[in-house]
């Protein structure tokens, strides 16, 4: 009895053996096709069958089988490097503003704009269909949009605190005579006072004149030593407004780029978020055209 139940479950694995066996093969076929009919829309439906129904054709429960998708896990820069040429073809038109560079075969840089100074804004991820943006850069971006209901650019505060203390440094250069002046004369005050320390008389309020007086002495010390660096101050503090309207200008400039193609920061989003299911539908449509041609 023992060997006839050994022998059907040798015959039950041997059987869930070929039926995988028959999955993969099967699988592999279909992506060979679609690759070799250049149909990218099968291929991507391949790689993630449960997006795909969900986002593309709009219905649930379907679930990848890992086992097979992971087979062309070794192939997935050649694929998103096949995959690559018809959706940045589609992004060209869609998102105008942005450019991309291939650093890595199958890997690709995203860079908003090509005007100079341009910044890199993360990555294109071709297989998954979506941006990869860079989150520091990103976030500079929708803080323009959020300041731009006050009427505020993204560093006009920055540069008005810079200003302000340019202004406060060039005042200390400016007025070094007239610290001096004040010096000798709080110098003189101070001499008058000591002459008369260590009396027994002296009373809490003549210890206090005092030092006041020498507060007072420090503070212009400390104004005479800003000022012996407010030249380099001033000219690194100009190098770095220069820097920031320079960041404002391209700001102001990707603030454009997407206000003229999509309306508003907010349809820019959604048009993100909806990418994959967009990109795939042009597929869907492209191929039922040339279907009937």
């Amino acid at each position: 009895m023992t060997n006839i139940v050994d022998q059907d479950d040798h015959k039950s694995a041997s059987s869930v053996i070929d039926e995988q066996i028959s999955l993969k093969i099967t699988y592999l076929q279909k992506l060979q096709q679609a690759v070799a009919d250049h149909d990218d829309r099968q291929v991507f439906a391949l790689l993630d069958n449960q997006r795909y129904t969900s986002a593309v054709l709009h219905r649930e429960n379907q679930e990848n089988n890992i086992s097979v998708v992971n087979l062309v896990d070794n192939l997935s820069d050649e694929l998103s490097n096949f995959l690559s040429e018809n959706l940045i073809k589609y992004l060209g038109k869609a998102y105008p503003f942005f450019y991309y560079e291939e650093f890595q075969h199958g890997h690709f840089k995203i860079y908003f704009g090509n005007w100079w100074d341009r910044r890199e804004f993360g990555e294109l991820d071709v297989l998954n269909i979506r941006f990869v943006f860079d989150q520091t850069e990103y976030q500079k971006l929708t803080d323009s949009f959020e300041l731009a209901k006050e009427n505020k650019r993204y560093n006009s505060g920055k540069i008005e605190a810079v200003s302000k203390e340019n202004d406060y440094l060039q005042g200390l250069i400016d007025n070094q005579k007239e610290r001096e002046a004040q010096k000798a004369q709080l110098q003189d005050q101070l001499k008058e006072v000591t002459s008369r320390s260590g009396m027994p008389w002296e009373s809490g309020k003549q210890k206090e004149a005092r030092q006041d007086l020498i507060d007072q002495l420090s503070t212009l010390e400390d104004q005479d030593q800003q000022a012996r660096d407010a030249l380099k101050t001033i000219k690194d503090n100009e190098s770095r407004v220069l820097a920031l309207s320079k960041e404002n200008t391209i700001l102001s400039y990707e603030q454009k780029s997407i206000l003229d193609t999509f309306g508003s920061f907010a349809d820019f989003e959604a048009a993100n978020r909806n990418l994959y299911a967009d990109y795939l539908d042009t597929l869907s449509n492209e191929k039922q055209v040339a279907d009937r041609d």
